[in-house]
């Protein structure tokens, strides 16, 4: 099964893919987040045949969701309406991998921190399976 993890954004929007059965997850560039976004989306899911899209639900710490979710929440209801029938969306409570995923760069470029973010949310997602 391959997965394409999205940190979603207001300005940019991280990616990631991965393969489920070889738990192998790569980085992918990230992308704006502008009027062709869900072109982009769309054509890394015909590129890379996604069985599914896992996207980052920004909790808060206590579990609760605020204005962020609910953007990624009206972000996720354009997407899916977009998406070919046989590739499913799911979210992921995605609390902490900001955090992880700057550990994680160290001093590389920060533009990539957005992805790094999609790889950890994938990441966490590969482990619970």
């Amino acid at each position: 099964m391959k997965v394409l993890s999205i940190d979603w954004g207001s300005k940019r929007i991280g990616l990631a893919l991965g393969d489920a059965h070889l738990k192998l997850i790569i980085p992918l560039r990230p992308i704006d987040n502008d009027g062709r976004v869900f072109d982009k989306i769309l054509e890394r899911v015909r590129q890379h045949r996604v069985d599914l899209i896992l996207l980052g639900l920004p909790l808060t710490p206590s579990g609760r969701e605020g204005q962020r979710a609910l953007e990624v929440r009206e972000f996720a209801k354009r997407l899916q309406e977009l998406l070919p029938e046989n590739v499913a969306l799911e979210f992921w409570d995605e609390r902490y991998t900001t955090e992880e995923a700057l550990r994680l760069a160290g001093n590389k470029k920060k533009e990539f921190k957005d992805s790094l973010s999609a790889y950890v949310i994938l990441s966490e997602f590969f482990d619970s399976l």
